[in-house]
């Protein structure tokens, strides 16, 4: 049976999380003979292995950097390894609904359909999300549409991978610039559906204000 996605997880550190981060994917709707789970260790300090799997989750592949190359440079090694039609990026401290992947491959399906023809041009589907605490409190029910993320968002393969993928001289709000790329090939559909779990901390990149305007105002 082919496989007919893959989720991506880039990883720094992230060893706090990251058992919860698979467990929602292990406990997703969508037959786990279905998909791949590849997590793209950036180098850690302490090396991912593949105990996090203990023979549970045969499908989870880890690729471990040499040296600490950035998370867009991550995406795109997991990029290199994915083979199946569509992928999600799921960042190591986030989680997911179990309907998630189900929900968002059957979206993506149903729009692609030629006979839809206004429809011939999205590239992916983009669901809601709730920003949560380390506890997993809901902190806020979000809209992909007015607070865009980076995660949450099932993408056709070949479109990312034909504009060069991700941009790995940005550090941070990478994931702007690659939808600001993606326009000349088509929309993203939105998804009123909060399927996606943003953990806030106080790790979190965004938080640096100062240095993530300066990746916006590369952008612009």
């Amino acid at each position: 049976m082919d496989k007919l996605l893959t989720v991506l997880t880039p990883f720094y550190n992230n060893h706090s999380t990251i058992k919860r981060c698979v467990r929602s994917i292990e406990k997703q709707s969508l037959s786990k003979e279905l998909f791949d789970h590849i997590i793209i260790d950036d180098c850690s300090d302490k090396p991912l292995t593949g105990k996090i799997g203990a023979n549970e989750y045969n499908h989870l592949a880890i690729v471990r950097h040499d040296s600490n190359m950035g998370l867009p440079s991550a995406l795109n090694t997991g990029l290199e390894y994915t083979d199946t039609r569509y992928f999600i990026r799921l960042d190591a401290d986030d989680y997911m609904h179990r309907l998630c992947l189900e929900v968002l491959h059957e979206t993506i399906r149903l729009i692609s359909e030629p006979s839809v023809k206004p429809n011939k041009g999205y590239v992916g589907v983009s669901c809601d999300y709730k920003t949560v605490d380390n506890e997993e409190n809901t902190i806020k029910l979000c809209s992909a549409e007015s607070e865009p993320i980076g995660c949450g968002i099932i993408f056709k393969t070949d479109v990312v991978k034909s504009i060069g993928g991700y941009n790995e001289k940005m550090r941070m709000a990478e994931e702007i610039e690659l939808r600001k790329r993606l326009d000349i090939a088509g929309k993203i559909y939105h998804l009123n559906m909060p399927l996606y779990r943003y953990v806030r901390h106080d790790s979190n990149m965004t938080n640096n204000d100062e240095l993530y305007k300066k990746y916006i105002n590369k952008i612009k």
